[in-house]
């Protein structure tokens, strides 16, 4: 099995557009994800100075839904306000680049829209993108953190973010400890589900 650290993925199931976020983690296990309003957190649980492994991991918007693998999960909702989804990704990656840890993190980030579009994007050490998607039916697309690079899935089938969240966490890749699915169905469907 691969090691993928963070995984995001945008798609496209029963003609609904869904995003999912998997943690899979070797330095810092011990996380959860909590719900407050129209975000979630990923919490960190064990004692360290690091600045990057408690952070906002979704934002739900009227439009779009916000999934990232940092604290450019805000930024890039708040730029939405006056941008478009593209523009924003582009200018919130750009302008915090990758994460100035030991293994300079790439910082990855996914938007849906109700609209049934998708974006994504990844800003490494060597490697930015940003792309806008014809999302596919039963499919996503996909990128991580590390080993994974930009991909495209077949996706199975879910009915519920719940379920959606499950078969995410089922994905064949190291240490995963916890996922989290979002779906458009009229508004915003959110679960969480831990290992």
């Amino acid at each position: 099995m691969t090691y993928t650290g963070r995984t995001l993925g945008v798609g496209l199931m029963r003609g609904k557009p869904f995003a999912f976020y998997l943690l899979c983690s070797r330095s810092f296990p011990r996380r959860r994800a909590i719900v407050r309003g129209n975000a979630v957190y990923i919490e960190n649980l064990t004692k360290t100075d690091n600045p990057y492994v408690s952070y906002p991991v979704v934002r739900l918007l009227s439009e779009y839904a916000v999934i990232t693998n940092g604290l450019q999960t805000d930024f890039i909702a708040q730029a939405l306000e006056w941008e478009s989804p593209k523009k924003a990704l582009i200018h919130v990656l750009d302008a915090l680049d990758y994460e100035r840890d030991e293994y300079s993190t790439p910082r990855i980030a996914g938007i849906i829209g109700t609209d049934g579009k998708g974006w994504l994007g990844f800003a490494g050490k060597e490697e930015f993108w940003v792309r806008e998607l014809e999302l596919r039916e039963g499919k996503a697309f996909v990128t991580a953190t590390y080993n994974l690079g930009f991909t495209e899935l077949e996706f199975p089938a879910f009915e519920s973010a719940e379920e959606l969240a499950r078969k995410a966490l089922e994905l064949p890749f190291e240490k995963k400890v916890l996922a989290i699915g979002v779906m458009s169905d009229k508004k915003w469907k959110l679960a969480l589900c831990n290992i």
